[in-house]
Formats: structure tokens, sequence, C-alpha cells
């Protein structure tokens, strides 16, 4: 079959990727659709990309975008370490996108928590895993997962380089259970940082917003809450709320609906009260990525070449 790292790609490749958590503790909020529209804006960006699913028991991630080649391997062989990280067609599947590869969830009998649970190494072994020489090939690393806490969220998080992409809905019991979750988990995780680790910084997300007074009134809360440190352990955890809002629009339904990144989809619009999604997407990664402006900035102004 073709080498998957023969692919060439617009951007240098990193020594260390940037690996990206995408976290909710409570479902539905949309971290599937949101981690593949990031994941595909990159990736046509010119960034090489993988996405892993990390929502072991119900993936979503692993059937948004068509595979061009599926691995035989998956998210359970990465983390049981029974697959041979020096084969890369084992366990690397490639999307149709260009610079978008997938590593798809395959664990329908829900056995990687336990093992993870019993595992020595257990909540650092996808930190540890993706320090292979396989994943240096990669400037990004998007990993999603299950809405709710467990110890393959912990798992997930301790692998983050610098952040968690928090998902929210802009409903303030979501909200006020992503603080308390999410935090809970980090919390639990909080004696790790005596052997050196570092623990994620969270930026939220807000996703499906309507622009209702009570919509922005959510947001203005959290906000306050977040400004002012009314958070749990806000004197150990760096939390803060993205610019960027994903407004809910049925284009965003369509992209998962057609297996698109959405960006692919509305380049313009003539919406005047809320932006193309394309240009959300930038926004999105200009403020997670801020390094790559230039990258994404040379990408935006040539989007019309890229076709669905």
């Amino acid at each position: 079959m073709e080498n998957i790292f023969t692919k060439t790609a617009e951007v240098s490749v990193s020594a260390k990727p940037q690996i990206v958590p995408v976290t909710s503790t409570k479902g539905g909020e949309g971290k599937s659709t949101q981690a593949g529209n990031l994941a595909g804006f990159l990736a046509d960006a010119g960034l090489r990309t993988l996405l892993i699913d990390g929502d072991h028991s119900q993936p979503t991630a692993s059937s948004i975008f068509a595979l061009k080649y599926e691995a035989p391997c998956g998210l359970y062989e990465l983390l049981m370490q029974s697959v041979d990280l020096c084969q890369p067609e084992q366990i690397i599947s490639r999307s149709f996108i260009p610079n978008l590869d997938v590593i798809i969830s395959n664990d329908p009998h829900d056995r990687l928590p336990v093992a993870m649970l019993h595992a020595p190494d257990g909540r650092l072994r996808l930190r540890n895993v993706l320090q292979h020489a396989l994943f240096t090939q990669y400037d990004v690393i998007i990993v999603d997962s299950k809405g709710a806490a467990s110890v393959m969220l912990e798992l997930i998080l301790l692998a983050a380089t610098e952040f968690t992409l928090g998902v929210i809905k802009p409903i303030l019991p979501d909200t006020r259970e992503f603080l308390r979750g999410t935090l809970g988990v980090l919390e639990g995780l909080l004696p790790l940082t005596g052997f050196g680790i570092q623990l994620p910084a969270v930026r939220i997300l807000t996703n499906c917003m309507e622009y209702t007074n009570l919509d922005w009134q959510t947001l203005e809360s959290l906000r306050s809450i977040i400004t002012n440190g009314q958070y749990l352990r806000a004197d150990a955890f760096d939390v803060s709320l993205l610019d960027t809002i994903i407004p809910r629009l049925e284009i965003y339904k369509m992209g998962h609906a057609s297996g698109q990144p959405v960006h692919r989809l509305e380049k313009t619009t003539t919406r005047t009260s809320t932006p193309a999604a394309a240009d959300t997407m930038y926004m999105l990664a200009c403020e997670l990525f801020p390094g790559w402006k230039a990258v994404f900035d040379r990408f935006r102004n040539g989007n019309a070449e890229v076709q669905p």
C-alpha cells in the first residue's frame, strides 16, 4: 500500500505535535462535531493532523469522515500496547482529506476503562504512547473523548501538551456541570503534579449559540465566574472562555451529515448576524494556535480552491 507518510504538507513538521483533548463531562455538547471540524480545517490549512477517537464505547469521530484506508487496529490496541507502532499501517487510518489521519475507536465491549484503571501506568498510557517517533510526523493531534468522568477522560487530559478544549452549550446547568465535572476530574489528578506532570489549561468553546438574551446572560455568568476565580481550585487551574463562538446553524448539522468539515460547505454568507462557517473555524484556529496564524491566513485567502 502507499506509505502514509509520503504526503506533502505546506507546513514543516514539528518535533513535537500539539496534543489537544476535546472534552466535556456531559454528553451531547457537540465535542465530536467540533473536534472533526477543527481537525478538518487544520488539515486543509496544511498542518499534518491526526484525529484520535477517544470515545471508547460510543465512537463518533471515527465515522465523521470517510476513510480511504482503515487500519486493522485502533484505540484499543494503541492503549493495550498490542500493536507495533513501527508499522503505521497497522494503526493509522487515512481519511479522504489530505493531511488528516485517524485512529479509530474499536472497543465496543467497553474493556478499556477496566484495563486502564488497573494498569500501573493506566492514566499515563496515552501520554506515554504518544511520545513514540510515529507521532512526531504530525503537527497537531486532536483527541475526542467520551462525555463522562472516567479514567479514560483522565488519561486523555493527561496527554495534552498545553490545553484541553472544553465544549459547552450556553445553558446554565450545562456550564455548571462542565466546571464541576471537568475541574473535578483535574482536581483528582493534582497529586501527579508532584512528579513534574503539568495539568492542561482549560479553554472553553461555546457551541450552539442562539444569541438570545438568555444565552448571553449564561455566557456573562460563566465569564464572571471565571474572571473572579469562583470555580473549583482556581488557585491551581487556568480556565478561560474563548472569544470564538459556534452559532447554532443548520450548516453545522449539514457538515456532520455530509461527512465534510464545515468550512468547505460555507465559505461565504449573506448573513449579517453570524460569520460564515469558514470564518468561524478560522477564528477558532487562530485563537487556539496563534503561532500558525500566518498559515491560516494563507489558507483563508485561497480557501476557494478547497473543494468538497
